[in-house]
Protein backbone atom coordinates (compact mmCIF):
# COMPACT_ATOMS: atom_id res chain seq x y z
CA UNK A 1 0.00 0.00 0.00
CA UNK A 2 1.31 3.14 -0.85
CA UNK A 3 2.63 5.61 1.74
CA UNK A 4 0.65 8.59 2.61
CA UNK A 5 1.91 11.71 2.62
CA UNK A 6 0.16 14.92 4.94
CA UNK A 7 -1.26 17.32 2.31
CA UNK A 8 -1.00 15.13 -0.82
CA UNK A 9 -3.49 12.90 -2.71
CA UNK A 10 -2.81 9.71 -4.20
CA UNK A 11 -3.53 9.70 -8.26
CA UNK A 12 -3.46 6.63 -10.56
CA UNK A 13 -2.62 7.27 -14.22
CA UNK A 14 -2.65 4.85 -16.46
CA UNK A 15 -0.26 5.59 -19.53
CA UNK A 16 0.74 3.65 -22.95
CA UNK A 17 3.77 1.68 -23.41
CA UNK A 18 5.61 4.78 -24.53
CA UNK A 19 4.69 6.80 -22.02
CA UNK A 20 5.74 5.02 -19.78
CA UNK A 21 9.27 4.21 -21.13
CA UNK A 22 9.76 7.79 -21.36
CA UNK A 23 8.69 8.81 -18.03
CA UNK A 24 11.28 6.09 -17.26
CA UNK A 25 13.86 7.17 -19.08
CA UNK A 26 13.85 10.39 -18.20
CA UNK A 27 13.39 9.68 -14.00
CA UNK A 28 16.57 7.60 -14.76
CA UNK A 29 18.43 10.63 -16.47
CA UNK A 30 17.72 12.99 -14.24
CA UNK A 31 17.81 10.40 -11.02
CA UNK A 32 14.57 10.48 -9.69
CA UNK A 33 11.68 8.90 -9.14
CA UNK A 34 9.19 7.87 -11.59
CA UNK A 35 6.50 9.38 -9.22
CA UNK A 36 8.78 12.59 -9.15
CA UNK A 37 8.81 13.19 -13.00
CA UNK A 38 5.18 12.46 -13.29
CA UNK A 39 4.58 15.40 -10.23
CA UNK A 40 6.53 17.47 -12.26
CA UNK A 41 4.99 17.18 -15.38
CA UNK A 42 1.91 17.45 -13.74
CA UNK A 43 2.82 20.92 -11.78
CA UNK A 44 4.15 22.28 -15.07
CA UNK A 45 0.86 21.68 -16.72
CA UNK A 46 -0.84 23.24 -13.97
CA UNK A 47 1.71 25.90 -14.21
CA UNK A 48 0.75 26.54 -17.99
CA UNK A 49 4.77 25.72 -18.44
CA UNK A 50 5.31 27.05 -22.16
CA UNK A 51 5.11 23.72 -24.56
CA UNK A 52 4.91 23.14 -28.43
CA UNK A 53 1.15 22.20 -27.69
CA UNK A 54 0.34 25.64 -26.40
CA UNK A 55 2.83 28.22 -27.79
CA UNK A 56 -0.13 28.54 -31.10
CA UNK A 57 -2.27 30.07 -27.92
CA UNK A 58 0.56 31.57 -26.34
CA UNK A 59 2.57 33.20 -29.81
CA UNK A 60 -0.48 35.86 -30.47
CA UNK A 61 -0.49 37.41 -26.81
CA UNK A 62 3.48 37.69 -26.49
CA UNK A 63 3.23 39.52 -29.91
CA UNK A 64 -0.03 41.52 -28.75
CA UNK A 65 2.13 43.05 -25.72
CA UNK A 66 4.78 43.45 -27.31
CA UNK A 67 3.56 45.52 -30.26
CA UNK A 68 1.84 48.21 -27.49
CA UNK A 69 4.98 48.24 -26.00
CA UNK A 70 6.94 48.83 -29.44
CA UNK A 71 4.42 50.62 -31.47
CA UNK A 72 4.49 53.98 -29.84
CA UNK A 73 8.25 54.07 -29.87
CA UNK A 74 8.30 52.85 -33.33
CA UNK A 75 5.89 55.65 -34.48
CA UNK A 76 8.11 58.25 -32.42
CA UNK A 77 11.14 57.50 -34.72
CA UNK A 78 9.15 57.37 -37.35
CA UNK A 79 8.38 60.63 -37.05
CA UNK A 80 12.08 61.65 -36.06
CA UNK A 81 13.53 60.11 -39.61
CA UNK A 82 10.77 61.98 -41.38
CA UNK A 83 11.30 65.35 -39.84
CA UNK A 84 14.97 64.82 -40.46
CA UNK A 85 14.96 64.10 -44.14
CA UNK A 86 12.31 67.27 -44.75
CA UNK A 87 15.16 69.14 -42.28
CA UNK A 88 18.17 67.54 -44.52
CA UNK A 89 16.40 68.23 -47.52
CA UNK A 90 15.50 71.68 -46.98
CA UNK A 91 19.31 72.16 -45.87
CA UNK A 92 20.49 70.58 -49.51
CA UNK A 93 18.73 72.90 -51.16
CA UNK A 94 18.88 76.07 -49.43
CA UNK A 95 22.53 75.34 -49.84
CA UNK A 96 22.72 74.67 -53.47
CA UNK A 97 20.05 77.60 -54.15
CA UNK A 98 22.44 79.94 -51.99
CA UNK A 99 25.37 78.14 -54.28
CA UNK A 100 23.56 79.06 -57.66
CA UNK A 101 22.37 82.74 -56.49
CA UNK A 102 26.20 83.99 -55.55
CA UNK A 103 28.43 82.02 -58.02
CA UNK A 104 29.63 83.58 -61.00
CA UNK A 105 27.61 82.37 -63.91
CA UNK A 106 30.59 81.15 -65.37
CA UNK A 107 31.74 78.99 -62.26
CA UNK A 108 27.86 77.17 -61.88
CA UNK A 109 28.98 74.20 -63.76
CA UNK A 110 31.72 73.23 -61.53
CA UNK A 111 29.38 73.78 -58.79
CA UNK A 112 26.50 71.73 -60.59
CA UNK A 113 28.66 68.89 -60.76
CA UNK A 114 30.29 69.31 -57.13
CA UNK A 115 27.11 69.20 -56.29
CA UNK A 116 25.76 65.89 -57.88
CA UNK A 117 29.25 64.13 -56.23
CA UNK A 118 27.97 65.36 -53.05
CA UNK A 119 24.71 64.05 -53.51
CA UNK A 120 26.30 60.58 -54.93
CA UNK A 121 28.64 60.33 -51.89
CA UNK A 122 25.92 60.86 -49.31
CA UNK A 123 23.54 58.19 -50.81
CA UNK A 124 26.72 55.67 -50.64
CA UNK A 125 27.44 56.49 -47.16
CA UNK A 126 23.48 56.20 -46.05
CA UNK A 127 23.68 52.47 -47.86
CA UNK A 128 26.06 51.86 -45.45
CA UNK A 129 28.94 51.46 -47.85
CA UNK A 130 31.66 54.18 -47.64
CA UNK A 131 34.69 54.31 -50.74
Amino acid sequence: MPRKTPGRRTVSVTLTEDEYNEVKRIAAKEDRSMSEVGRMFITQGLNGTLTKDNMDDIAPVIREQVDSVLSPKLERLISLVAKTCIQSGTAAYLSADAIFKFVPAVQREEVNVSYEEARKKAVVYMKGKPE
